[in-house]
């Protein structure tokens, strides 16, 4: 087993990444989105909903509401109810339990062929007028039959009907309410109580997440005291039959509004971690386990950003990599009206207050977390992929669940959906602070805090403000291990309901996962599932045993091997919201018909193995005390790649500057200030080791790092004397005055000056022979564009280095096309050093540059350049004769464009021309682009205030919008306010019905057709082969690429890095990328091999890396935005 080595995008179930051969077939199907549901012909559904008439299941969780209990009293008052699905007599047939609000709890006996028996009166489950949240079946007392644990809530002076019950299974189908024996009585709230073996001991002890006191406004004043965080969320270990208190709640010490936990053992140390979604603004939680009875939070080290209104979660392995994934839920819609309808606009200072005071970076989507596993330092770090993924945005959602539902060997997501009355409608909102400022206005003259304002409330009136529409559940199908698509209507979700809890289970032993799902008002949901029926893919499911009792195994994770790779899975009690799924492993399978061996990781810290063969389609069963057990082995990884930084003594941070830029232009998509710095690398004082040098932000100063033949860094002083007010961008070594020694070009740039300022005049300095570096005076022209990337090349073979200096922006402008630079090397034709633009009209407005590339691409003789920017094509500049020409579209690139952020040339087929590779925003941003649906931008003056307005715009289902919502935008066009006079109004308004159409077709407009990255292959001829970089390079921004042979192989590598940290807040910035290293094979194609394995690690605001040659191999030397410079050695074969 030691050399089944997990790692992402090898070893993957069937997961291939399907590359178009043409830039033609390129622009024309890579952007289809990942979430939209294909159109095709009918099909008989995956799944059946079975009436009540036939599956004898009539449970109906019925809310009415009254002055003393509503939505405006309780803020969980929608919550709804749960499922949880175990066979509670061991008969092998799954049965189910309800949890009610207002309704007794239900308890079915499942009698086979999806009959039921409510058995809820005979089996001794109460009902105590109580309000049940969550249910879990778990067998609490290891006698081999599930017992079943209820939560309770609501209810502020009645903490009875608050108590949490343990019904004990008598083994007779009737059951014993016990919790204040067990010492689970708990009577705080609980919305979840997750079971787990936390210390290894053999028995389950228990997770509860418990949640504060009635907060809401309209709730009656109570005299209940503030809940203690240790009595918020609770650690209680099973002692000889009793629930106990840890010490110190197992260092849980954390307060916030839980809804749901997800259990796994994340970094593959063989104990189980807690990760907590948390509702409203407190910061999600991430517990790792210490191996000591401890847990410390590491939300901010191991997750980059979490969901908002986190809802429901749930885990698994969703690329067959080994290592567990995660999804949480949150309540934003796909569909224009409800997304803008809904929610008024994040504030920017809430935003960053929260993230000061110990909030996370939180954005209202759902978030899918893809675990990278661990990196040479036992950090574990998560991705978060679900715009990519296609399953970011599904309405107002409670319960996700993650299982192979067609049996494909991948896993799929089933997601609950709907709220009884639309509390987020932003109008509604405003009518009702409306009404209650009325009544207080006239009942309440003299401003009585204690006034009891239900008195004058009419409830019906005020719930009529608020819309209540029910909507279809969501089920999305996994297709190659990162995208899903939505599936919902073809697979049988085309009903509309208020849904809320859910769970899985195979409720007739026919080897595919059946569904149940509780609704609010209405008979809950059976369905049966026909994938062993339809899609005829094989299966295996494992069952266990402890000495022929059937007790319950949370935390045992197994791991199955066969000709395809591997699969891992791990039971986990509590999944989605408020239910529990069955507690058998479920592997689908496709057409796989032989399991080649078994490793089974068990929850008490000991491993064991089957390693004969396994056919398919069987339900196995094994008992662990006749399993040969061994201690786990952690696995010794040798990586690629090395961090080096603080042993080779580079210790130069970043510091960004503070600016608004958001002051200055409030639709900006991203900050435009925070884009440096820049490298350059080269043998700056001629003792044949390579240096480089490091730009610095505004207000602070680029450093210089010598290399020493010890293998450490010198910092350098260099002469900067203009430099403090200007920021650094891009930077390049070379020789510019031809006397043997590398000079230095530092590209001015940045967002904080007003256009044209003398601050970003770009610098060269010149090296006086032993590395000492001086300003050179009245070398240069004046420049006074807001630069990005300079490049070196003698285009006009006269012996001397000319410049291409990149216009990134124009300062205040966005999108205005920024000056660039073509500058003239005059030395040999004077004998002075002078640069002279030229090329002025070709280079006045080309574009928002952001790197360049010299080539001779169709190998004429003279050197041509590829330009690469924001909203502009692949850019080419040819040359003929030493005048360049803009030949894009001869070359048949003008329908590329995109943003643009990075270019690397190189000979990767070894066919004698140079190839490419190009980083663009990526496929895993909020912003989408098609070619027929392209992401937009209009500048123009849009309400004549004789400012310059940006609108940006995008597609959905079909019809143009406006990005931004009705708050954020009437903030730059005040008019809005009076055209749109509500959210509705405006959320119904298309682009053209907002801004007028007369106004933007003369308005600045540019479109995005393509965010993904690409490979370009050069076929000569002016061709070129574009195909669009694997998946998991699509994750983030790429803002630099290097292309080396790692490996040693002889086939060309690239090693990517980027991000984008400065988005708007409304949409979640691009943090996904570690780094990535990119394996060649031949034709183009990649194989991405990710930080578990490579060990590269740069999860930071990349802006650049360079290639630098580091004793007798390679290093990567790596430039970060407000972060420390980091040194990668490249360990190669």
């Amino acid at each position: 087993m030691s050399n089944q080595r997990s790692f992402r995008g090898i070893n993957r179930i069937r997961v291939k990444n399907i590359f178009p051969l043409s830039l033609s077939v390129f622009v024309l199907t890579i952007f289809n989105m990942a979430g939209q549901e294909r159109n095709s012909a009918p099909k008989a559904q995956l799944f059946e909903l079975l009436p009540p008439s036939e599956s004898n299941v009539h449970f109906n969780n019925i809310l009415k509401q009254t002055k003393a209990d509503n939505i405006f009293v309780y803020k969980g008052f929608y919550k709804g109810g749960g499922v949880a699905i175990g066979d509670i007599n061991n008969d092998d047939l799954l049965d189910i339990y309800f949890t009610g609000n207002q309704v007794g709890d239900k308890l079915y006996l499942n009698k086979g062929n999806f009959k039921f028996e409510d058995i809820t009166f005979s089996a001794g489950i109460l009902n105590r007028g109580g309000w049940s949240t969550h249910v879990s079946i778990v067998d609490v007392n290891n006698d081999g039959c599930k017992d079943i644990y209820v939560c309770k809530s609501l209810y502020d002076n009645q903490e009875k009907l608050r108590e949490n019950e343990l019904y004990i299974n008598n083994g007779n189908l009737t059951f014993t309410e016990a919790a204040a024996q067990y010492n689970l009585n708990d009577n705080k709230r609980t919305t979840e109580a997750n079971f787990f073996d936390f210390d290894r001991d053999g028995d389950f002890d228990v997770y509860i997440v418990n949640q504060p006191k009635n907060s809401s406004i309209l709730a009656p004043k109570g005299s209940e005291k503030k809940i203690e965080p240790h009595e918020n969320y609770r650690l209680l270990e099973n002692k000889g039959g009793t629930f106990v208190e840890t010490p110190t709640n197992g260092s849980i010490s954390n307060y916030g509004y839980g809804l749901s936990s997800a259990i796994a053992d994340f970094d593959n140390d063989g104990w189980q971690d807690i990760y907590v979604a948390n509702d409203y603004k407190g910061p999600d939680f991430f517990y790792i386990n210490n191996k000591d009875g401890t847990f410390t939070n590491k939300i901010y080290e191991n997750i980059k950003h979490t969901s908002y209104f986190s809802m429901g979660a749930d885990i698994g392995d969703i690329n067959n990599d080994g290592w567990m994934d995660f999804v949480v839920l949150d309540m934003v819609a796909e569909d224009n009206f409800k997304l803008k309808s809904n929610m008024s606009s994040m504030n920017p200072v809430e935003f960053w207050d929260n993230v000061s005071q110990g909030g996370h970076y939180q954005y209202m989507f759902n978030t899918l977390q893809l675990n990278n596993g661990v990196d040479a330092n036992g950090g574990l770090l998560f991705s978060e992929i679900g715009q990519m993924a296609g399953i970011s945005s599904t309405d107002w959602s409670w319960s996700p669940l993650l299982a192979d539902f067609d049996n494909d060997g991948l896993l799929d997501l089933f997601v609950t959906n709907g709220v009884r009355h639309e509390i987020g409608n932003t109008d509604a909102l405003k009518r009702l602070n409306g009404y209650i400022a009325d009544i207080l206005e006239k009942h309440n003259l003299e401003n009585n805090a204690d006034i009891d304002i239900w008195q004058y409330i009419n409830l019906e009136e005020v719930l009529s403000f608020f819309p209540s529409d029910k909507v279809k559940n969501y089920m999305f199908q996994n297709t190659n291990g990162l995208r899903f698509q939505k599936t919902s209507d073809a697979w049988g979700f085309d009903q509309e309901t208020f849904s809320t809890g859910a769970a899985y289970g195979d409720l007739d032993n026919d080897g595919d996962l059946d569904l149940v799902v509780n609704n609010i008002d209405e008979v809950a949901h059976v369905y049966r599932n026909r994938a062993n029926t339809i899609k005829k893919n094989n299966y295996l499911r494992i069952k266990f045993e402890n000495a022929g009792k059937a007790q319950s195994f949370f935390g045992t994770k197994v791991t199955i091997y066969h000709k395809n790779g591997f699969q891992t899975a791990q039971l986990t009690n509590a999944r989605g919201i408020n239910s529990s799924s069955e507690e058998i492993i479920h592997f689908g399978l496709k057409g796989i018909t032989r399991i080649d061996s078994i490793k089974i990781d068990w929850f008490n810290g000991r491993t064991s193995f089957v390693r004969k063969k396994v056919k398919p389609n069987q339900t196995l069963i094994l008992d662990m005390q006749k399993q040969k057990m061994h201690d786990s082995n952690e696995a010794v990884s040798n990586y690629i790649f090395e961090d080096i930084t603080s042993e080779a003594q580079v210790n130069y941070i970043h510091k960004e500057n503070r600016f608004d830029d958001y002051a200055r232009e409030v639709l900006l998509p991203h900050r435009m200030s925070t884009l440096g710095p820049g490298l350059a690398v080269s043998d700056a004082d001629g003792n044949g080791l390579k240096d480089f040098y490091i730009g610095g932000p505004q207000q602070g100063l680029g450093k210089l790092f010598t290399q020493q033949t010890n293998g450490s860094f010198v910092e350098n002083p260099i002469k900067l004397i203009p430099d403090l007010n200007r920021e650094d961008m891009g930077a390049v070594f070379f020789d510019a005055d031809n006397d043997g020694d590398q000079d230095l070009y530092v590209v001015s740039g940045g967002n904080e000056f007003e256009k044209d300022s003398q601050n970003y005049q770009d610098r060269l300095y010149l090296n006086s022979g032993d590395g000492k570096f001086g300003l050179a005076d009245n070398v240069l022209p004046t420049i006074n564009a807001s630069g990005s990337r300079v490049k070196v090349a003698d285009y006009d073979n006269d012996g001397d280095m000319d410049l291409f200096v990149g216009g990134r922006q124009v300062p205040g402008a966005y999108p205005e096309p920024a000056k660039s630079y073509l500058l003239k090397n005059l030395l040999n034709e004077t004998g002075r050093l002078l640069f002279l633009e030229e090329n002025k009209p070709l280079m006045e407005k080309l574009g928002m540059v952001t790197d360049a590339v010299w080539t001779d691409f169709d190998t004429d003789g003279d050197l041509d350049l590829i330009v690469a920017g924001m909203w502009m094509p692949i850019t080419v500049l040819e040359n003929t004769g030493g005048t360049f020409s803009n030949s894009t579209q001869k070359f048949g690139l003008q329908e590329t464009s995109g943003w643009w952020s990075s270019i690397t040339g190189s000979d990767m087929d070894n066919d004698g021309d140079d190839d490419y590779v190009l980083g663009n925003l990526g496929l895993n941003y909020k912003y989408k682009a098609r070619p027929n649906e392209p992401f937009s931008v209009h500048q123009g003056d849009f309400d004549g205030n004789g400012k310059k307005d940006i609108v940006l715009s995008y597609y959905n289902y079909g019809e143009q919008y406006p990005l931004r919502g009705r708050s954020c935008s009437s903030q730059q066009v005040p008019s809005i306010k009076k055209k749109f006079k509500s959210y509705n109004e405006f959320a119904s308004a298309s682009l053209q019905d907002v801004y007028g159409q007369s106004s933007l077709s003369t308005a600045l407009h540019y479109e995005a057709k393509t965010f993904a990255s690409i490979s370009m292959e050069n076929l000569g001829n002016g061709k070129f082969n574009i195909k669009p970089l694997p998946d998991l390079a699509q994750i983030s921004s790429i803002n630099s690429s290097v292309i080396h042979d790692v490996d040693n192989d002889g086939i060309k590598d690239v090693i990517v890095a980027g991000n984008l940290f400065g988005s708007e807040i409304e949409t979640t910035r691009n943090d996904a990328s570690l780094g990535l290293f990119l394996k060649g094979k031949r034709d183009f194609e990649f194989e991405p091999v990710p930080m578990g394995k490579s060990g590269l690690n740069i999860s930071d605001d990349v802006k650049e890396i360079k290639l630098i040659d580091y004793g007798k191999g390679k290093a990567l030397v790596v430039a970060i935005n407000n972060g420390r410079a980091r040194l990668i050695k490249i360990n190669s074969k």
